[in-house]
Formats: C-alpha cells, structure tokens, sequence
C-alpha cells in the first residue's frame, strides 16, 4: 500500500509564518547545510572562519527559498489537480502568486549578495547555480532526468561549500576547481536521486496522465530498485572520498551510517510508506555531513 503524504501540504489553520514554513520546506533546508559545511571543511581540511560559515547558511537558505518559491509556482495548476498535494499553499491560496513572486525576487537578491561577500569566485558562479537551481521545475516537462537535475542541485551545496572556503586561498580557477571534494560531489547526487523518487514514485500514474516526467514514470516498477542503485553508488562514492581525502575513522563510520539509514529507507519504500523514506534518506546525509565535519575539525 502506498502513503500518500506531502511534506509542502498545510492542511491546519496556523499562522502565516507556519504556513511559509511548511510552503518552503523550511526542514529540509537545515537538512541541506551539513552537506555545505562538508564541502567547506572538506575543500580546506580546517574549520573555516565563522563569517564563512554564516554566509554559506545565507546563500543556502536564500537560493532555496527562492528555488522552492519558484518550483511552487510554476507547478501551481499541477498540484491543483494531484490529490497528493493539493493542500499546497499556493493552491489553496494561503500564499499568492504576487507573495510567491515578490518573496522570489527578494530571495534571488538575498542569494547574490551573500555570494558577493563570500569571494569573487562564489559571485561569478552565482548566476550559474541560480540558474541551475530555478530551471528545475520545468524539467520534468520534457525529460525523466530531470530526477539528476534536482540531484545536481544537492551536490552544488557541497561545491559551493568548498568555493566558498577554498576562495580565501587559491588564486586561480583551475586550482579552485581541483580542489573541490568532487567523490563527495557526485555521492550527493547519487543519494539525491533516491530521495526524489521517493517523491515522484507515489505520483507516477498521476505524472504519465499528465504528460510529466521522471524515472518513476519510465521505468515503472523498476523504478524503486533504480533508488536504491543510486543509493548504493553515493555510499561506494562516500567511501572512496573518505579514503582520497585522507579522512579518518569518524568519517568512515559516518558513511557506513549514512549507508544503513538509506537501506532502512529503502525498505520502508518496498512497504510504501515513501513519506518516511523520504525523511530517513534525508536523515542519511545529515549523518554522512556531520560525521565528516567532525572528523576533520579533530584531524
């Protein structure tokens, strides 16, 4: 039996604030920070300095606010129609589209501007992971990859991470982008893909009648078995930049962790209830981020 289950849905009369909460899936953006700060620490093997580590928090929730705004919006007629996520506040009218515009092009300014003070290297590739970041929603309109798109917006916080902190001490772009984690890069990614078929696994009939789609859509049943291959990968990926960085014990225990929580998402998967794989899988990363922060600050 499949769960439906949506973590954008506001379903209680709250506050406007609670509302904006749950519209942005404010969670998942503490979720996302380890794995920021993974690519800071990882990029230098030091703790950065504090103002770092503020400012990548900023971009962090700045860009995601703005791509979660953005991702609401354009899809704001299909969600009217899904069942599953039709208590989305956009629909329902909680948040206007004149709100969900305005608070975009706010978010989008927040996001440049932390990048500038970040260094030049963050500001030049700012508008390119902008741009990244807000073409996502209209993938699905024409490719399942659009499934790798969302993924390659979770390793750009590990890359961005390690820009934002290797900036301070390189002085060319090739030498900043060699030294970008890029084992650990690829790993987010590859965990990504997991999590977001958890998210589009329930709605795949609905997504095929709609014209939409995504590997759930392709491949069917084999799609969840396509989840966890991609999780296997981000876990063989884990270990091998454990091992190439130099890292030491806390970050292996970390990946095996990070490892056994995304199996025991994939099994809560194969008994439907994708609304807590989703959760679990997420859970995964903020073990591998901070396990891996952790071993370097003791190095």
């Amino acid at each position: 039996m499949v769960h439906s289950w949506d973590p954008g849905g506001a379903t209680e009369s709250r506050s406007k604030v609670y509302i904006y909460f749950r519209f942005l899936r404010i969670e998942q953006t503490f979720f996302s920070l380890p794995m920021a700060y993974l690519g800071a620490f990882v990029a230098i093997k030091k703790i950065p300095p504090v103002s770092i580590l503020f400012l990548i928090f900023l971009s962090l929730f700045f860009l995601r606010t703005a791509g979660m705004t953005n991702d609401n919006l354009a899809d704001r007629d299909i969600d009217a129609r899904n069942p599953r996520t039709r208590t989305r506040p956009l629909v329902t009218g909680k948040i206007t589209v004149k709100e969900a515009k305005m608070l975009i092009v706010f978010s989008l300014l927040g996001f440049f501007v932390s990048a500038y003070f970040v260094n030049i290297y963050a500001f030049l590739l700012s508008p390119l992971v902008a741009l990244v970041v807000m073409t996502y929603p209209y993938m699905k309109r024409y490719t399942a990859f659009a499934n790798y798109h969302l993924a390659t917006i979770q390793g750009l916080a590990i890359f961005s991470g390690a820009v934002a902190s290797l900036g301070l001490y390189v002085h060319s772009f090739f030498t900043l982008l060699e030294g970008v984690p890029w084992f650990f890069v690829l790993s987010a990614i590859f965990w990504a893909v997991g999590f977001d078929l958890y998210n589009h696994i329930p709605d795949a009939e609905f997504d095929r009648n709609m014209g939409l789609h995504s590997f759930a859509v392709l491949l069917g049943n084999k799609a969840l078995p396509f989840a966890g291959f991609n999780q296997i990968l981000s876990v063989v990926l884990a270990f091998m930049g454990d091992i190439f960085y130099g890292l030491g014990y806390i970050a292996y225990i970390a990946t095996v962790l990070h490892g056994l929580i995304m199996a025991y998402a994939y099994y809560l998967a194969t008994k439907g209830n994708f609304g807590k794989a989703f959760y679990y899988n997420i859970y995964s990363s903020v073990v591998l981020g901070l396990g891996v922060i952790l071993d370097v600050m003791l190095i």
